[in-house]
């Protein structure tokens, strides 16, 4: 850790050197703060980032006594790893555009096993022009940035807003100044679709070749603003089969609208998603398995997830307010699944969940403190059987004869600005 201080302070010292008054200099603003967190949770769940990242209670797992549930042990953490720094580059112009670059870090980790290590959040340059900018790099993905919940917990509202950071090339084009249109085209690298084999990677993304896309417009005024966006990801989920090499493609569309209004003290925000396998943006969600060809490759189709969230929050220095969120799971996008091959991020048999959560937050010049209550609740069951052939061997990925498990977290922060 020693090291990677004295390397990270050697590199900011490198950057802000750049920053000598001349013709062409390059500023360079530090930003960041330090913020630990306090968690208590009622039962184990779905987390990463030593549990801070926090989505799902777990389904009960039967123990050796009767009515005991393996997964309904309580647990707390106090950590720091969320503390974040960044660098914003303002530099000279730049084929007629401001030119500009931002690194963010924090020590989260790409996941538990890799907490407290450093990593890149963000890391792109951008070039602005008086109706357009070109962005390089990684950022967040539409999908989730455009209208983010108003949260403080680190997962942001996920799963029920989509959750992801990627490499692209980002284009915004804006004819009147209150309208945007964007296009991007991103690959998949710290958050990975869902694989046969249940887990996340994004060698999927990278071995399909073809580049994610998004599509999307937002209108902007005074106190109302809005916008839509839809979205296409095309996986390859094997590229060798019975010792041959096989072209298995799967590709997924997305789609999303939001809205946000702002009023005196009065903030309110909202998204709707309707999602093709979106694994890879920390919603539980994946694909099955149609056919089986007869050189050993599959087909698939995609499984189908709704969700939308609403926050409302109220004041200056406290603040308070809510967030509710809901999701269902709307089983196959077409054709019946072989069960056997029915894969789904997090291996759950979620037919819908909701959260809620109230908020309140109080805030002294560079100093935040906040508590968050989330009440999360999921309906778990079994894949529903098509019994009119095969019995047993397919399901069209809904879920029935479901139960409810419900997690409370209590989340306190304390957080200092710099």
């Amino acid at each position: 850790m020693k090291k990677i201080m004295i390397s990270v302070v050697l590199g900011l010292c490198t950057i802000l050197s750049f920053a000598q008054p001349s013709e062409k200099a390059v500023k360079a603003e530090v930003y960041g703060f330090v913020r630990n967190y306090f968690t208590y949770d009622s039962r184990s769940c779905v987390q990463s980032n030593e549990g801070l990242f926090n989505m799902l209670p777990n389904d009960i797992k039967p123990g050796a006594n009767p009515g005991e549930d393996l997964n309904a042990i309580p647990s707390v953490r106090f950590l720091s790893i969320t503390t974040r720094f960044g660098v914003n580059v303002k530099g000279p112009e730049i084929w007629g555009a401001k030119s500009s670059a931002k690194f963010e870090s924090d020590f989260c980790g790409a996941s538990s096993s890799s907490a407290f290590n450093l990593r890149i959040r963000q890391a792109f340059t951008k070039l602005v022009w008086e109706n357009s900018d070109l962005l390089v790099g990684q950022t967040w993905h539409p999908m989730s940035g455009d209208l983010m919940p108003e949260v403080f917990s680190l997962a942001t509202g996920a799963p029920f807003n989509p959750f992801n950071r990627s490499p692209q090339v980002r284009y915004n084009y804006s004819p009147l100044k209150a309208l945007t249109f964007t296009a991007s085209a991103l690959y998949q690298f710290q958050y990975g679709s869902v694989g046969l084999d249940g887990k996340t990677s994004n060698t999927y993304s990278r071995n399909a070749l073809v580049p994610e896309l998004f599509l999307g417009m937002t209108a902007k005024g005074k106190h109302l603003s809005g916008g839509f966006g839809v979205n296409a990801s095309t996986i390859a989920p094997r590229v060798v089969a019975n010792d041959r090499l096989v072209n298995e493609r799967l590709t997924s569309y997305s789609a999303m609208a939001f809205g946000s209004l702002k009023v005196a003290d009065l903030s309110v925000r909202a998204k709707a998603v309707y999602g093709q396998n979106t694994s890879h943006m920390q919603q539980p969600t994946g694909f099955g398995v149609v056919e089986i060809l007869d050189n050993g490759s599959y087909t698939y189709e995609p499984m189908q997830l709704g969700s939308a969230w609403l926050t409302m929050m109220y004041g200056k220095k406290l603040r308070y307010g809510f967030f509710a969120g809901w999701m269902k799971n709307y089983g196959s996008a077409g054709e019946d699944f072989r069960l056997e091959h029915l894969v789904v991020r997090n291996n759950t048999g979620m037919e819908q969940a909701y959260r809620f959560s109230p908020i309140v937050t109080y805030k002294v010049e560079n100093m935040q403190i906040g508590i968050e209550y989330e009440h999360t609740a999921v309906a778990y069951g079994n894949y529903k059987l098509n019994m009119n052939e095969y019995p047993k061997n397919y399901t069209d990925g809904t879920v029935g004869d479901t139960h409810w498990v419900a997690n409370h977290r209590i989340c306190v922060m304390v957080k200092y600005d710099f």
